[in-house]
């Protein structure tokens, strides 16, 4: 829902901002057409633009900086643009409407790449996991903690071994957007001893995540057992 609003709020800005050009162009019926859906449009934008923001706002801890900060500034120059527009009057309200219009229109143009620059980052990070195989015969007794984060989504375990055997899992912390269901492949790595297991339908990102992350608890198991090795023998 926070990219269909995303996409509606950008619509609207475009509408709105071709209203200018076929002024400038002297395209007189585009223009007029425009003109009757100025206000329409406008306090759609408006009422879109919380909605936006609504959706958002519990995922962007998963987000790049640069995108929540650009949507500050957005807003920020739209809150402007509505406020001083009531307040100026005459050449100077006509003058400031295009200042604030184009730094929105810079604004908007910094989200979007921002956010498709983050998203195209997170699906390098998710096509270059490589699940390894686990030794469980090498892994002392304790608990590990392991986590990973390809920007998007983000898993934190705690993996308790005992005896060469993953007794227990326990999901420390796990940031995503629809793959939730993924965490049942807990159970499912216990219950076989082995990451080697199926992923969760619908939540393939999520499920590889979860498993990477116990994948570096377990290896830190490992380390773990040799560097005790190398202390008993010094």
């Amino acid at each position: 829902m926070g990219i269909f609003s995303g996409i509606l709020c950008l619509i609207c800005f475009c509408l709105l901002s071709a209203k200018a050009a076929t002024a400038k162009l002297h395209f007189q019926r585009m223009d007029k057409i425009l003109m009757k859906i100025h206000k329409p449009v406008s306090a759609f934008l408006i009422i879109m633009c919380p909605v936006h923001i609504y959706y958002v706002v519990p995922i962007l801890e998963n987000r790049s900086l640069l995108v929540p900060i650009s949507g500050i500034v957005i807003t920020t120059f739209m809150i402007f643009l509505i406020c001083l527009c009531h307040v100026i009057k005459g050449r100077k309200k006509i003058l400031w409407h295009r200042i604030l219009a184009a730094l929105m229109a810079i604004g908007i143009m910094g989200h979007l790449s921002a956010y498709l620059i983050d998203f195209s980052n997170y699906q390098k990070n998710i096509a270059n996991i490589e699940i390894n195989s686990i030794n469980l015969e090498n892994v002392e007794n304790g608990f590990y903690i392991g986590e990973y984060d390809v920007g998007y989504i983000y898993a934190k375990v705690e993996v308790e071994i005992k005896d060469s055997a993953i007794v227990s899992i326990n999901l420390l912390e796990h940031r995503n957007e629809r793959g939730k269901h993924a965490e049942d492949i807990i159970d499912d790595i216990i219950s076989e001893q082995k990451l080697d297991v199926d992923t969760i339908s619908g939540a393939t990102n999520s499920s590889n995540v979860i498993k990477k992350a116990i994948e570096k608890a377990i290896i830190e198991g490992t380390q773990d057992l040799s560097k005790s090795k190398i202390g008993s023998h010094i």
